[in-house]
């Protein structure tokens, strides 16, 4: 038991709904610590947010609860919910994607919708617990403010050492929503190893930090120290090897390293990586971005 919730939306920080969402949780007990993952979030980006909560929530004290609030849909369910609605409010009631859910992974408790974001933010099958939450009646005039009536007593609950059983109903793990991921790509061979990845954060600093992680680049360097990197953009740039702080010195202006995240970050010393990137002509979409690592040394 602790009382600490973390917030992590895309609520963004000008407008009054993290304060009202709070001001409620403070009238569940006042005695609540609500830590801000980010609000900055953007809009509807479930793959951002759960980056950003699955490389900080262990960080935090055992059986913290984190609150992820981020509205997104699959196409092919926003195509149910539209035949259901014309149905009635009772037949959408139905419909999993739409459920709200706590669950228990790794000593931490959760909640969030089941619109895919779980499985981005671990193995669902790896789930010790997990419930669908009830709304809060005293709070059903908060149409469009989904948070609210089904996050604050719950939160509230937890953090006061409420078992999940008794906040809500067991919850089918087959029911939860997935989302494909893309992981990296290995190539072995006896005349190099190869691995391609993408980005998946831009820092406030212009960083890029992709999805290879440490405990794989580690796997496939099999203690090789040096490499070749490539993006379309900037071709091939030869013999770099893994920095150990930001401020290393290296012959090229490019650095990589492993951050607190423990997934490999791509910048410059003294510039936005990602801004060299688009002056050499790369998509705007940053989820187009393929990087190749080749280890031939």
């Amino acid at each position: 038991m602790n009382n600490i919730i973390t917030l992590t939306t895309d609520w963004g920080t000008s407008d009054n709904y993290l304060a009202i969402f709070k001001a409620h949780l403070l009238r569940e007990d006042v005695s609540l610590q609500t830590i801000d993952i980010t609000h900055h979030i953007p809009s509807n980006n479930i793959a951002r947010a759960a980056f950003l909560l699955k490389t900080a929530y262990h960080y935090f004290p055992k059986n913290s609860v984190h609150i992820i609030d981020i509205s997104w849909q699959h196409q092919q369910n926003e195509l149910k919910y539209r035949i259901a609605t014309q149905n009635g409010a009772e037949t959408t009631n139905t419909l999993p994607f739409l459920d709200c859910l706590a669950f228990r992974y790794n000593e931490h408790y959760f909640l969030c919708e089941n619109n895919g974001i779980i499985s981005l933010l671990c193995n669902q099958f790896e789930i010790n617990e997990v419930v669908k939450l009830p709304i809060d009646e005293r709070y059903v005039h908060f149409t469009t403010f989904k948070a609210i009536p089904y996050y604050v007593k719950t939160a509230a609950d937890l953090a006061k050492g409420v078992s999940l059983k008794k906040i809500g109903k067991k919850y089918d793990i087959n029911c939860i929503e997935t989302i494909p991921d893309t992981p990296p790509i290995i190539s072995e061979s006896e005349e190099c190893d190869i691995i391609s990845f993408n980005a998946q954060h831009i820092d406030n600093y212009g960083n890029i930090i992709t999805n290879l992680h440490k405990d794989l680049f580690e796997k496939v360097a099999k203690g090789r120290t040096r490499f070749d990197f490539h993006h379309t953009s900037l071709g091939i740039v030869k013999k770099h090897k893994i920095a150990t702080s930001y401020n290393e010195t290296m012959k090229s202006s490019l650095l990589f390293l492993f951050g607190h995240s423990q997934y490999l970050e791509i910048l410059m010393k003294y510039a936005p990586f990602n801004k060299l990137l688009l002056e050499h002509n790369a998509s705007h979409n940053m989820l187009d971005w393929r990087f190749t690592i080749y280890f031939n040394y």
